[in-house]
């Protein structure tokens, strides 16, 4: 691996901070924070250059809060001052960084992303038949420092930038564990949070020699023609990530089922041939639009804030080319419509009467019938006579076509009998 080294200096330099400073305060002037700061960013900026340079520089308190995006997370969020150094930070570590990052790691890097990940996805859905899709339980909180200090002391050889790194990896997050865990919310975290998992990554496509892998921060998913390499890999991952970096998956959201059944990742589901918001960030997106309404209809938004904020809501759409539209679609009258547990040929017979007269009959718009799923096989076996290398992972998957009732169902079979269950359909052909 080859290290990096005289980084120290151009990051604590003037310019850099001056550029820095401008990155941080990048959509956020109006808050108070940030126009004190840069009102004396004319003294604020030498004292913290010459604080970084002599090893005077300590990180101030975080202030923390939490959100619903859409499971519960603690945001811890950094002083301005502290940002600008962040900033400053990766302005020089992250190009190190990426140059170690294998193509498809997707996160925190210009020109990747969720959304050409979701796309990646679909391309090695539609080449192979089986996926493997793993999570590693509270990531975040379970990265240990000092595993990540001693691979950032492989990738840099300074020790005065060393030293910096430490103070920001270390610094305390109220109610994380000693030695463990970075806060959700940093610039910083990201980057290291990624590079936590790199050498992850390496092992999988140069080892394991699996040709069908993405990663997306800590959820990845991995595809092949054989389920039971798949798996092999789930029992092996499992394993080396608690030996060497400390963190274990996530065992309900381990996931091992036929590409043609979809794949939920990122938030939609991803089949060969078509990609499936899920239901849940929709109803989001759409309450967020409501309440950006009615703020504006309150006169607290303008109208170029309020069309900007709906073209961010709609942009995982725009850019896919799928999915459901921030406004739903109201296509005729409340009679024409379908009411909640209406058959569809009882809807039929209710258009075919009301059409209006004029109106020829091949031209009424016709509903798509709903196709039944196949029931699914569940086969339970506990351990012994398996091909899996780590046979107590339990590999749970939530069928697309099955109702929420059954897929707690299946979960509570999956539980009893201290076994592995593994909820699999087949693909079959209509007759």
């Amino acid at each position: 691996m080859r290290s990096h080294g005289s980084l120290f200096e151009a990051i604590a330099s003037l310019p850099n901070l001056e550029a820095a400073l401008r990155r941080a305060a990048s959509g956020k002037g109006a808050r108070d924070s940030v126009r004190r700061f840069v009102a004396d960013a004319a003294v604020e900026l030498p004292r913290l250059s010459d604080e970084l340079r002599h090893g005077r520089y300590e990180p101030r308190a975080f202030r923390q809060f939490r959100i619903l995006d859409p499971k519960p997370r603690l945001i811890s969020c950094s002083d301005f001052r502290d940002r600008v150094v962040h900033h400053a930070v990766c302005a020089f570590v992250a190009p190190a960084i990426e140059g170690r990052l294998i193509e498809d790691n997707y996160a925190c890097r210009v020109g990747k992303g969720s959304h050409r990940a979701i796309q990646r996805a679909q391309v090695h859905a539609r080449a192979h038949r089986y996926f493997l899709r793993v999570d590693i339980r509270r990531y975040y909180d379970s990265i240990d420092h000092a595993i990540l200090l001693g691979k950032l002391a492989r990738l840099f050889r300074e020790r005065r930038l060393l030293d910096l790194l430490e103070r920001i990896v270390t610094h305390a997050v109220p109610g994380q564990t000693r030695g463990k865990g970075l806060p959700i919310g940093s610039l910083t975290s990201q980057w290291l949070a990624n590079y936590y998992l790199d050498e992850t990554d390496h092992w999988i496509k140069e080892e394991r020699r699996v040709s069908g892998y993405v990663r997306y921060m800590d959820d990845m998913a991995a595809w092949s023609d054989s389920r039971d390499a798949l798996h092999a890999l789930a029992g092996d991952l499992d394993e080396r990530l608690r030996e060497r970096l400390a963190v274990g998956l996530k065992h309900q959201a381990t996931v091992v089922a036929p590409s043609s059944e979809g794949m939920p990742f990122l938030g939609w589901r991803v089949y060969p041939g078509l990609l499936r918001q899920r239901g849940s960030r929709l109803r989001r997106r759409r309450r967020l639009l409501a309440q950006r309404l009615a703020q504006f209809a309150a006169g607290e938004l303008d109208e170029v804030k309020l069309q900007a904020c709906a073209r961010s809501l709609d942009g995982p759409r725009r850019f896919l080319g799928c999915g459901e539209p921030l406004v739903p679609r109201r296509e005729g009258t409340m009679e024409q419509r379908r009411q909640p547990g209406e058959p569809w040929r009882q809807l039929e017979e209710r258009r075919r009467v009301e059409l209006p007269r004029g109106v020829p009959q091949q031209e009424r718009p016709v509903e798509p019938q709903r196709q039944p799923g196949l029931p699914p096989r569940e086969h339970s076996f506990a351990g012994q006579d398996t091909k899996l290398s780590h046979p107590s992972i339990p590999v749970f998957r939530t069928c697309g076509n099955e109702t929420p009732d059954a897929s707690a169902a299946s979960k509570r079979q999956a539980h009893r009998g201290g076994g592995v269950t593994f909820v699999d359909r087949e693909v079959r052909s209509c007759p």
